[in-house]
C-alpha cells in the first residue's frame, strides 16, 4: 500500500488562519505557515498522495475515530472559534482502503 515518506509534528492553532487575514494579527504566525508550506513542498517532491493526520484534541475523548470516505467536500465553520474560521470551502479525495487497514491494525492490537 505504500511507505512512510515524511512525519511531522506541527502546530495548527487558529491564529495561523488569522495570520493570513488582513487585520491586527496579519503575519503573526508567518513562521508556522512557512513550516506548513515546507512540508507541502517536501511531500510534493516525494510524490506523496495521502496524508494521515492525528489530532489529539478532536471531539472524541475515548477510543479513536477514522474518517475514510471516498471524498471530503463542503464548507467548514469551526465550532470552537466560529468568529475566526467560518465558511472555509474544502474538497479533497479520501483513502478508504488505508482507513480500513489502519482500523484493522488497531483492532488486531486490541484497541477498542
Amino acid at each position: 500500500m505504500g511507505q512512510l515518506a515524511l512525519a511531522a509534528k506541527v502546530t495548527h492553532v487558529p491564529s495561523m488562519y488569522l495570520s493570513e487575514q488582513p487585520g491586527p494579527n496579519f503575519g503573526c504566525r508567518d513562521a508556522a505557515i512557512a513550516g506548513h508550506r515546507e512540508i507541502d513542498r517536501r511531500c510534493r517532491a516525494l510524490g506523496v498522495d495521502t496524508l494521515v493526520i492525528l489530532d489529539v484534541h478532536w471531539m472524541v475523548n475515548s477510543e479513536y475515530h477514522l474518517n475514510g470516505q471516498e471524498r471530503f467536500e463542503g464548507v467548514y465553520t469551526s465550532h470552537e472559534l466560529p468568529h475566526f474560521i467560518q465558511d472555509l470551502a474544502y474538497d479533497y479525495v479520501g483513502n478508504p482502503a488505508l482507513a480500513q487497514r489502519i482500523a484493522q491494525a488497531a483492532s488486531d492490537m486490541g484497541v477498542p
